[in-house]
């Protein structure tokens, strides 16, 4: 039977540059040392910027640590400033869900005020120092080289996760149902599908076991996504994905399944926050929107091709669909006697009025 699956989901996200403590917030700590001598610095401004815009901030103390939190799981840029000592800049630093990351900083000491920054590209340590579960987490540049979409199909990628092969897109975890699977989105739980576009996708953390305290009794596993953020500068992207479409009666295209996905993403800022002079420094409140358009011509199509009556003897049988027996009463369907002759075979099937016989009643 010829199905179509229609799904439009539209996200629309607000965000200002403070930060309000909820689960799914991760944390940043570390030490500020001298490069050369070790000794620790104090009242060193460390600071996290994400897309252009600063999401947080922190001062060392006297022994030259500091602590930043909460901060929404992401990709940053780590920038740290004292007098003194050359600029540092930490590109590409992770922030998971309900994780502290450690980073050091180590700073060159300069007697010239330098404003270049030393730029060092982060590397995701191979043990984790607050790993206290199992499970994994996938950023959004492992995402965008994956082939599955779904926030479900990225989880499927973790070890101890199982997928069904029927394509239903049910996952177990620790052997539990597919229902003893919590979902979150952006620190908040949610019920049923978890459906965003891929390009709205920042995060997904999946946890297999040694469940957090604040998740709650959790017989299965967890799955915590968090949305993109907005960004100082407007940017968005439209993509388009198609294996086939239908033109009349016919499949024209890679195949039969005709998945056809329309996908879109635009962000940007709403409010700037403004200097003595009435000048635009850092955006105060942003947008970003996302959104899908998923059509499936045909979910289950045949690969040797579909038989159908053609429509004059359909037309015929509609117009008279009984015939009289020959010896004795009663009445037989005139479909009963269709020959080869009187069929066709299609490689796509058509639409649904076309499908079946429909008799009139006498």
């Amino acid at each position: 039977m010829l199905r179509k699956v229609l799904s439009t989901v539209i996200i629309a996200l607000a965000s200002i540059t403070l930060t309000f403590a909820q689960n799914g917030q991760g944390t940043l700590k570390g030490n500020v040392i001298d490069k050369e001598t070790g000794e620790p610095l104090p009242f060193v401004n460390v600071v996290l910027e994400s897309n252009g815009t600063q999401m947080a901030g922190g001062v060392t103390d006297f022994d030259g640590k500091y602590t930043i939190k909460p901060i929404p799981p992401g990709s940053y840029t780590v920038k740290a400033r004292f007098v003194g000592c050359q600029p540092l800049q930490i590109n590409g630093l992770v922030i998971s869900a309900d994780k502290i990351t450690f980073q050091d900083l180590k700073m060159a000491s300069t007697a010239i005020e330098m404003a270049e920054f030393e730029i060092i590209e982060y590397t995701v340590p191979l043990i984790s120092k607050d790993n206290t579960a199992s499970g994994g987490t996938i950023t959004r540049d492992d995402i965008n080289k994956m082939p599955g979409r779904s926030a479900t199909s990225i989880a499927q990628t973790v070890g101890g996760v199982y997928s069904k092969d029927d394509g239903s897109g049910d996952i177990n975890m620790r052997g539990g149902r597919s229902d003893a699977n919590y979902y979150y989105i952006d620190g908040i739980k949610v019920r049923g599908g978890s459906s965003l576009p891929q390009s709205s996708i920042e995060q997904v953390t999946v946890i297999t076991g040694g469940i957090p305290a604040q998740y709650g009794d959790v017989t299965g596993g967890i799955i915590s996504i968090t949305t993109r953020g907005v960004s100082k500068d407007v940017f968005g992207s439209l993509e388009y994905i198609t294996s086939g479409f239908k033109m009349g009666d016919k499949m024209v295209g890679l195949d039969a399944y005709g998945y056809n996905l329309l996908e879109y993403s635009l962000s940007g800022p709403i409010i700037f926050k403004k200097d003595t002079a009435g000048n635009k420094t850092e955006p105060l409140v942003g947008f970003f929107l996302a959104g899908n358009f998923t059509n499936i011509v045909d979910e289950n199509p045949s690969g040797i091709g579909v038989w159908y009556i053609k429509e004059d003897k359909l037309a015929e049988i509609n117009e008279n669909p009984l015939r009289y027996a020959t010896s004795g009463p009663g009445t037989f369907q005139e479909a009963e006697f269709l020959r080869l002759t009187d069929l066709e075979k299609v490689k796509q099937r058509k639409t649904q009025q076309n499908k079946a016989l429909s008799f009139k009643e006498n």
